[in-house]
């Protein structure tokens, strides 16, 4: 059985090549899936998509041997390492195996691995090495890692995608799983697996249904709803195993499907009810990792190895660690039936923090390996309004149910740092978007499910900014977003600096007079310091709207502190404790049936 198989990159890939490949020196060329080697070139598969990840594969699933193989013709070197985190946060490495070869034939060699290391003493992950000497030249056209240890469990994957009127993104991404996967003799997937498109925008043809592929009409209730809903239909057919989530607007990977099928095929049966979590990559910069998983301490996200170069070597080594993880974002989440029949299904929170609270509330740590992972555009600059209030009223639900000691004091403090941070970007509207999330939270679970989510949310989109008007001056593009501050962690940060904030970041000074000046949605509130007009826009629509200082905004925030203090200090207990009560119906399959009905059904 081949767990991996050697990619190079496609065509349109360049700027990801070191994600596949790094040529330390000579030359290559890469023709119709073989890599042409010129003389004198020295190439490493230490990279993200092809080192072999092989310490996780030996501590989740039960194979026995591994065995490197590689198909070329030619001449050159082949050698196979094993590299390592020292102790001391250095790396180590070892040679495994090395071996001449002389060929005019395509021919395929195959290196047995574990009897060339001790089992105790595997770690990290290892790599094939090609060289060519003065006067040599080799093809290089197949390669991977295959055990002999046969799976005896049987898999059968969903894949449920949620989505909301983007049909050029599902359509992309069906023909990638049609072609790649379904209708691909080479593929572990082959004619095995089959993808549910829960439709909240109700746009797509219900007739496109076929053998491989479910269309699903869904009431506009969010993310979760539609989520909620792909696992439903899943569970319909008994001989589901696994659903995969994912979103409608990521950029898949059909190898990492394919090695989240054998991941699961092959696993320990101790690990056999754990996720299946994939990294999310940018758009962007599709070298750099947002998030490989993520943590939740104290009621705030942490994301791991976040901001990650890994055209890097050291990064991808680094990305190895099983740092601790309490969820993995739905953008690409692979959950056991046998968990969603215990756990259930997600809260009915719309959007936001339902990938976290479920995550929490199954309560074990996601698998994740290098490899499996979807691209996806990143968030920093993405500031709809509606979002304030889904984020506080569900970051409300969530500590409630999962953070110890969390109470009324805890809830007040956050409520007043969002507040503050609205109020220093000039987002007026936004601030009372926070207070009515703690208003509707106080309401309990109750009002919760009873509420048609489609309205409410039609309702919190009409009261919040709306990015329409367009700017007549020049807008910096999108791309001065530095690399080197993503890589640092710098960008999107709500972090005020202490010396601004003893003037409440200008607030207690002078405005500087001058044009509205355009400031990307998710800039810090630094770029607000002490400006009169502002213009706040989407880098990718380049529409807006304008907001400027207004000191009555100031004068009032305390007063609704206080409205807010009193009402989470008297109600603020018996909600939590609703919550907790009503979180095993909330998450009910009868619960879910009956939210997404339609009206007069």
């Amino acid at each position: 059985m081949q767990i991996q198989k050697l990619e190079l990159p496609q065509g349109g890939e360049q700027e990801r090549e070191q994600l596949y490949i790094r040529c330390l020196q000579g030359a290559y060329q890469t023709e119709e899936q073989s890599l042409k080697l010129e003389e004198k070139t020295l190439i490493r598969f230490d990279t993200y998509f092809n080192a072999c990840s092989v310490e996780k594969w030996l501590t989740y699933t039960k194979i026995q041997d591994l065995f490197s193989q590689v198909r070329v013709k030619g001449r050159g070197i082949l050698r196979i390492w094993n590299e390592w985190e020292s102790p001391s946060g250095g790396i180590e490495r070892k040679l495994l195996a090395e071996k001449q070869f002389e060929t005019e034939a395509e021919e395929l060699f195959e290196i047995s691995l574990l009897d060339k290391m001790s089992t105790a003493e595997v770690q990290g992950m290892l790599y094939t090495e090609i060289e060519t000497g003065e006067g040599q030249r080799c093809v290089l056209s197949e390669g991977g890692y295959t055990t002999s240890t046969v799976s005896e469990r049987t898999v059968h994957l969903v894949i449920a995608i949620c989505t909301y009127k983007r049909e050029t993104y599902v359509a992309r991404n069906l023909e990638i799983i049609r072609k790649k996967l379904w209708e691909n003799p080479r593929s572990p997937l082959y004619q095995n697996i089959h993808v549910i498109v829960t439709d909240n925008g109700r746009t797509l043809e219900k007739h496109a249904d076929k053998s491989w592929l479910t269309i699903c009409p869904n009431k506009n209730a969010g993310g979760a709803a539609g989520f909620a809903r792909g696992m439903a239909e899943a569970l319909k057919d008994g001989s589901t195993t696994h659903v995969l989530l994912m979103d409608d607007d990521v950029e898949i990977k059909p190898s990492a499907i394919e090695k989240t099928y054998l991941l699961l095929a092959l696993l320990k049966d101790e690990y056999r009810e754990r996720i299946i979590g994939g990294a999310m990559l940018r758009s962007d910069y599709t070298f750099v990792q947002q998030e490989s998983g993520g943590s939740y301490q104290g009621g705030r996200i942490q994301s791991i190895h976040a901001g990650m170069d890994l055209r890097r070597t050291e990064n991808v080594l680094l990305n190895e660690r099983n740092e601790r993880a309490d969820y993995n974002a739905w953008w690409y989440c692979c959950i056991p039936v046998s968990v969603i029949k215990k756990k259930g299904f997600p809260l009915p929170v719309f959007l936001h923090c339902d990938d976290v609270e479920y995550g929490l509330r199954t309560g074990t740590e996601p698998i994740r390996m290098n490899g499996i992972c979807v691209w996806h555009d990143a968030f920093e600059h993405k500031r709809p309004s509606v979002n304030e209030y889904y984020d506080v009223r569900n970051t409300l639900i969530v500590n409630g149910l999962y953070v110890r000691g969390y109470g009324g004091r805890q809830a007040f403090r956050m409520v007043c740092r969002r507040m503050l941070v609205n109020l220093f970007r000039y987002r007026y509207k936004d601030i009372r978007l926070v207070a009515r999330a703690v208003d509707d939270y106080l309401r309990g679970p109750g009002w919760l499910m009873q509420t048609d989510a489609e309205e409410l949310h039609r309702e919190l989109m009409s009261t919040g900014y709306r990015y329409t008007e367009i700017f007549p001056g020049t807008i910096p593009e999108k791309e001065d977003v530095l690399l080197t501050d993503i890589l640092a962690g710098k960008h999107n940060s709500n972090n005020i600096d202490r010396k601004k904030l003893l003037s409440l970041n200008g607030w207690l000074l002078p405005a500087r007079r001058g044009n509205p000046e355009p400031i990307m949605a998710g800039e810090s509130p630094h770029c607000y310091y002490r400006k009169k007009d502002v213009w706040i826009y989407d880098p990718d629509t380049k529409l807006g709207f304008y907001s400027h200082k207004e000191m009555k905004q100031l004068f009032e925030m305390p007063g609704e502190w206080f409205r807010l203090w009193l009402k989470l200090k008297k109600e603020y207990a018996t909600a939590q404790r609703a919550y907790q009560n009503a979180i095993a119906e909330m998450t009910s399959m009868e619960f879910w049936n009956q939210y997404l009905k339609e009206k007069g059904e």
